[in-house]
């Protein structure tokens, strides 16, 4: 059996429209407020989780902040809405983890 999404950890850049897609779309539904959905200064500076179908749609999205918040989850209504927003938490959860290991190294 094939995987119903896969998910990533990127950088602003490399996925800003899907991203912004994922946030307009959830806005439109009613999922998230406004003030979710419009880019801001902190995009550029955080990470995100994005979940891709199959085909490549954008499916659900999350950020992690540079001070550690995870914030801006949206997910689309799917069968496995539950699970997207649990991996797109625990896969920032493990990138803030990664983050503090490697300026803690560095700080040494």
């Amino acid at each position: 059996m094939s995987a119903a999404f896969t998910i990533h950890c990127l950088g602003w850049t490399s996925a800003s429209l899907l991203l912004e897609e994922v946030r307009a779309s959830a806005f439109k539904l009613g999922l998230i407020k406004q003030s979710e959905a419009v880019t801001d200064v902190l995009d550029a500076l955080s990470r995100h989780a994005l979940v891709l179908s199959k085909c490549g749609n954008g499916l659900g999205c999350a950020r992690l902040t540079p001070d550690g918040r995870i914030e801006r989850i949206a997910v689309m209504p799917h069968p496995y809405q539950s699970q997207m927003v649990a991996t797109m938490i625990e896969l920032l959860n493990a990138e803030q983890q990664q983050n503090k290991t490697a300026s803690h190294s560095t700080a040494s």
